[in-house]
């Protein structure tokens, strides 16, 4: 691929025609095979782009009209370019936390080149500096040697650092320095039950070893993470929870990545939910601007109705009450819900529900979100879709090993859109989630779908679909004249690239409101 060229001055060519122009812009994307993912997934060679959005597309020829002596050309050389990815499940201030002592196993399909990654973490940090890797993989992954890690490994890669390697929420391969920190006898292996170690429950042992951030690092962390994002292709992202941190950081600017957060609150029985109802209903949905703010409640609108592990029996009919009466506050107000459930009977169970709300309380025109769902039937499909609802398909699902019926789901016609659920229990690159639904195999290579996406499908689900969910239809998920100009240039064709390789896909450049927020050749 040759490298993007960049000039602020209109190259010779562009220049041969300025009595046509009816208008000058700040930025040209010439020259190259542009996918612009609207209804029609037109491929145009050029956009004109001014004020952060796009004014035309067409030829290279056509757009060159539109140059002036200050427009910026970026001629992207033939290079395939794609609407800005969009992650619907996302939990964004716990990878940012820890930015500076993480290393990560995004799309590593070998033993040998994570711990290469490993290796090369610990040569980057002090003596004594914790090095952890926070979740996104599975033992299956490798391919040459699928499994954990043993404490010799550990120990080889990092004899100076203590270092764990978290696995989803329950498991922890730790190195001697890291178990000796904690009080653990090391004879006992590199493998521990997590809980109590890096899980979300108190009293999370080896986080809590680990030298907290300053300020200052904090505030560079999040730099660092909002780069890594715009670098994977990500332009927007659906952070579950709410951060100070980062609203004082968007305070201050644009973002580099459009973030949408969710209100904060806490219901766990009857007396909390009563109480978080009344918040729910005092408090203004979808604040986001544009760029950053509160929009929806997610992912567990009720603490008790949190399906993991498949159950025979209907959820309690106490529990869905419960669940009920926030959900009509939700409905009320106005707010967008994006709920966790898994499991086709947790399915039924909530569309049973929220069915009742929709008889008094009109939910259809919310778009209310059912994420993960590694199973659910045509049935439920179709009650999902006539009551507005949406599908968030994750990645995490890959991790899991989960069949999901994506062919059933692509078929009925509902909206649904890509995430991750990254950090700890997946990976947060959308190539190796594109890869997964289009090829059925995860990293390792194991055949985990039985029904795929086309290449088209699954780029319109993680651009177009997910700008739906979010009421940005107007504004973001493809590269339509007036809509924001949130793009990615990519090193290899995505359309054409054997579907093994589209996990291996890297930006070269990405943009945001037409800012060129990440650049390979920086």
């Amino acid at each position: 691929m040759k490298p993007i060229l960049v000039a602020v001055a209109v190259v010779a060519t562009l220049a041969t025609i300025p009595a046509l122009a009816q208008r000058t812009v700040g930025t040209i994307v010439t020259h190259g095979k542009i996918l612009t993912v609207d209804a029609d997934f037109r491929v145009v060679e050029a956009l004109a782009i001014d004020a952060g959005r796009i004014v035309a597309r067409g030829t290279s020829a056509e757009m060159a009209r539109y140059a002036g002596r200050d427009t910026k050309i970026i001629d992207v050389a033939g290079a395939t370019v794609i609407p800005g990815l969009i992650d619907n499940h996302f939990h964004f201030t716990r990878g940012a936390d820890t930015w500076h002592q993480q290393a990560r196993f995004e799309g590593v399909g070998s033993r040998r080149d994570a711990l290469a990654i490993l290796a090369a973490k610990a040569a980057s940090v002090p003596a004594g500096g914790w090095i952890m890797v926070q979740g996104g993989w599975t033992p299956r992954q490798f391919g040459d040697a699928p499994g954990g890690f043993t404490l010799a490994e550990l120990d080889a890669v990092a004899p100076k650092n203590p270092l764990f390697v978290q696995e989803g929420y329950s498991v922890v391969y730790a190195n001697s320095l890291a178990l000796k920190s904690v009080g653990l006898d090391p004879a006992g292996g590199a493998r521990r039950n997590a809980q109590g170690l890096v899980s979300f429950q108190p009293p999370m042992a080896l986080y809590d070893a680990m030298p907290k951030a300053s300020p200052a690092q904090r505030e560079q962390n999040l730099t660092d993470f909002l780069h890594e994002m715009n670098s994977v292709g990500l332009t927007g992202i659906y952070s579950l929870g709410q951060s100070d941190f980062l609203a004082a950081r968007a305070a201050k600017g644009p973002l580099p990545v459009r973030l949408w957060e969710t209100l904060p609150f806490n219901a766990t029985d009857p007396a909390s939910a009563t109480r978080a109802a009344a918040l729910i209903e005092r408090s203004r949905p979808n604040q986001f601007d544009g760029q950053f703010g509160i929009f929806g409640l997610g992912e567990v609108l009720y603490g008790p109705f949190f399906d993991l592990a498949s159950r025979k029996d209907p959820w309690p009919a106490e529990i869905m009450s419960e669940y009920g009466k926030l959900a009509t506050a939700a409905a009320r107000a106005g707010w967008h819900v994006h709920q966790h459930v898994i499991n086709n009977n947790a399915v039924t169970d909530l569309l049973d529900t929220l069915e009742t709300v929709n008889k008094t309380q009109r939910m259809d025109r919310l778009r209310w979100t059912m994420g993960h769902v590694y199973d659910i039937s045509p049935g439920n499909i179709a009650r999902a879709k006539a009551l507005g609802m949406t599908l968030g398909v994750h990645g995490a699902a890959m991790q899991a090993g989960a069949h999901m019926p994506l062919r059933k789901i692509a078929d009925s016609g509902i909206v649904f859109g890509l995430g991750t659920d990254a950090t700890i229990v997946s990976h947060y690159s959308p190539f190796v989630t594109l890869g997964w639904v289009v090829s059925g195999v995860d990293v390792g290579g194991n055949r985990v779908l039985d029904e795929t996406l086309t290449r088209e499908e699954a780029l319109v689900a993680h651009t177009r679909s997910n700008a739906y969910l979010f009421f940005q239809e107007n504004a973001l998920g493809s590269l339509d004249v007036g809509k924001q100009a949130d793009l990615v240039v990519l090193d290899r064709d995505y359309m054409t690239v054997p579907v093994s390789e589209i996990k291996h896909i890297k930006p070269t450049l990405t943009m945001v409101g037409g800012r060129v927020v990440f650049s390979a050749a920086k």
